[in-house]
């Protein structure tokens, strides 16, 4: 059995902030050396719009930051595998434990295309999230997040086999 080592749920969460916030910087300074210095003189209005739409689009990096904080006290691993397939397994295994267990579908979470939901599932004390990260349109990999309490030996054992 491998050890598996968990880290907080927030830690991509930070992550895609940061380069979403990083990314606007970098466009933004390179249209305020290339672009303001001309055009802000001649239209002043123009680059005050710019302006605006840059401090905008940072609020998205920021409203992804605020989610990450959020779950700062979630236990959370990625793995290489498919998504679905935990789900599904992870729901088999707790099913045949005698453990109540309710699926539910991660439905009007904002992504902003950084992750596809794939879903939850609700035992008595605690719950398991499973979501797909991507950059772009590529599957980067699948974090397991859990929050609460839950049954750890069970769930180690299932994970360590994965590999």
């Amino acid at each position: 059995m491998s050890k598996i080592e968990y880290n907080s749920e927030s830690r991509e969460w930070y992550i895609a902030s940061a380069l979403i916030l990083v990314i606007i910087l970098i466009c933004y300074l390179v249209i305020i050396k290339y672009v303001f210095t001309d055009i802000s003189e001649l239209f002043p209005e123009l680059s005050k719009a710019i302006k605006l739409s840059f401090f905008i689009l940072s609020l998205s990096g920021i409203f992804v930051g605020v989610q990450g904080y959020r779950f700062r006290k979630g236990k959370g691993f990625l793995i290489h595998k498919d998504g679905e397939g935990i789900l599904f397994d992870l729901e088999k295994l707790f099913l045949e434990a005698d453990l109540p267990v309710k699926e539910t579908f991660c439905l009007g979470t904002g992504s902003m295309g950084l992750w596809r939901p794939i879903g939850r599932l609700s035992l008595s004390e605690g719950e398991i999230e499973i979501k797909e990260i991507w950059f772009y349109m590529y599957f980067y990999r699948t974090q397991i997040a859990l929050r609460g309490k839950l049954p750890q030996k069970m769930v180690d054992e299932f994970i360590s086999n994965l590999d």
